[in-house]
């Protein structure tokens, strides 16, 4: 039987001498693995003592190629294992383990710990010794062991009880060495901090009671520009959780924030902030679009000058994104609707940058122009249908001119996301006349031998679907319609195939 065949392999690993012979016998031993049905892999796994393939990692190979052939064979025995299971049977193996020189090892193990954490964190938070060793790890030389060790301490602390027991004794006193280390660990401490605290009321206030929040937002008083925008960049996310956003704003951070934005002759570090600030901003905004404009309107029209006057284009892309990110939600466009002429203005705007500006900035211009036009079907109706036909004439005369030039140009990326501009146009009532009316679009769309990127293909065949309700075609268009999307969107006229070989 396989079992037997299994026990019998890995018992006698410890009696090679030799390491060649070894890689051949844990070869031989990942090969038959792969061989087996998901029923025998399970039951191999159920009923195997890991014992001897731990022991194989604390042996004295020269090779590492044989840590990681017996790393393979375990990852492979542990997908199939039950939640906890291996947990329970080897935790002094794992904890040894979790020290281990050789990544990979280290990766093993915290995979494994990461879902014990998943589905039984009370197993981990009993465990002070483990936790924090695994609260180390995050300070590994390795990215991708200190991810992990992250994404085992954020599931821990996503409970109450995870978030006291990390946010006291040789926990916290662990947690503070790793944060007073370096700036790169620092912040994935950070990361982790703000993880827990979105999690819940409890979880904030212990997050907030460990003095570890304080520390961050005392990183935007730091004369390090770079130190300011990772600390605004953690607090953004903190932000977009109601509870965290309400600290915030007990602790006045949105309103230093906004005399940043404000007064930036008062800081030469200002401008250099200016990305993150208007993300902050746009993140919060997004949420609770009336509130933040009627507290910090200064920002608003910060914004709404930056895209109309600024020459640097990374400030401009930014400011585009922000304000594409507000206009995505329904209730943001509402907001924006209220402000008046600058959303005018910032649509005129647009389209010049659309037409002129370097590729780079076009794309963006192109991507947050799709988020302004764009409304989830479900929340379709005349008001919001009739604001969005008004957004996009502000775009000049001829606005359908604008887009379906871009649609027509040979660059890929261009094309691309001028097609999806053109995608959002024809998900409005408004939108899908337009393209009936428009000269040649119709038959564009239609002709398949003008397309030969397959994302074009796909969002062209989107737009198509969207003109199946429009009932101002005639009947041979509308014919023509029907068959095109019953072909699918990758459709090849075998004619036409024929004669292009033969050619």
């Amino acid at each position: 039987m396989a079992s037997e065949w299994f026990e019998r392999k890995i018992r006698y690993l410890s009696d090679f001498n030799n390491e060649t012979e070894l890689k051949d016998e844990l070869e031989a031993i990942e090969i038959k693995l792969k061989s087996l049905t998901s029923l025998e892999l399970k039951t191999i796994a159920t009923n195997l003592d890991y014992s001897r393939l731990f022991c194989q990692l604390t042996s004295n190979h020269e090779s590492r190629e044989i840590v990681q052939q017996v790393c393979n064979i375990c990852m492979t025995l542990f997908s199939v294992s039950e939640s906890g299971e291996i947990f329970q049977r080897h935790q002094a193996d794992l904890m040894e383990h979790l020290s281990h020189q050789e990544s990979c090892v280290k990766r093993l193990i915290l995979s494994e710990l990461k879902k014990v954490a998943a589905s039984k964190s009370s197993q981990l938070i009993a465990d002070i010794n483990l936790l924090n060793t695994i609260v180390q790890r995050i300070g590994d030389d390795e990215i991708s062991v200190a991810k992990l060790a992250m994404n085992v301490i954020k599931k821990v602390g996503s409970e109450p009880a995870g978030a006291k027991t990390l946010y006291s004794g040789i926990l916290l006193r662990t947690i503070a060495k790793l944060v007073s280390r370096n700036d790169e660990v620092s912040f994935r401490v950070y990361e982790v901090i703000v993880d827990i605290a979105k999690s819940s009321k409890e979880c904030l206030e212990a997050s907030v009671n460990s003095g570890l929040l304080d520390s961050l937002i005392n990183m935007l008083a730091n004369d390090d520009v770079l130190l300011q925008l990772n600390a605004l960049e953690a607090l953004t996310d903190l932000a977009t959780y109601d509870e965290g956003l309400n600290y915030l704003e007990q602790r006045e951070i949105l309103n230093d924030l906004n005399k940043k934005i404000s007064n930036p002759d008062e800081n030469a570090l200002s401008n250099h902030l200016i990305p993150g600030l208007m993300k902050f901003f746009g993140s919060v905004a997004k949420n609770r679009p009336d509130e933040i404009f009627a507290k910090y309107p200064n920002v608003v029209y910060s914004l709404f000058e930056l895209i109309e006057t600024t020459d640097n284009n990374i400030l401009l892309m930014n400011a585009l994104d922000t304000l594409g990110y507000v206009a995505s939600t329904i209730d943001g466009k509402y907001a924006l609707q209220n402000l008046g002429k600058p959303m005018e203005l910032a649509m005129n705007k647009i389209a010049v940058i659309i037409n002129k500006m370097p590729t780079e900035v076009r794309l963006g211009a192109l991507d947050n122009l799709s988020l302004i036009l764009h409304v989830d079907p479900s929340k379709q109706n005349n008001r919001i249908s009739s604001l969005i036909k008004s957004w996009f004439g502000f775009l000049g005369d001829d606005p359908m001119k604008i887009i379906v030039e871009l649609c027509k140009q040979p660059f890929f990326d261009i094309k691309q996301s001028s097609l999806k501009v053109l995608l959002e146009i024809a998900s409005h009532p408004w939108g899908q006349h337009y393209i009936a009316i428009y000269p040649g679009l119709t038959e564009f769309l239609l002709n398949r031998n003008s397309e030969t990127f397959k994302e074009c293909k796909e969002i062209k065949f989107d737009i198509i679907k969207c003109l199946v309700g429009f009932d101002g075609f005639d009947n041979a268009t509308m014919q023509k319609i029907q068959k095109f999307i019953t072909e699918g969107p990758f459709f090849v006229d075998a004619e036409m195939e024929v004669a292009a070989d033969g050619s």
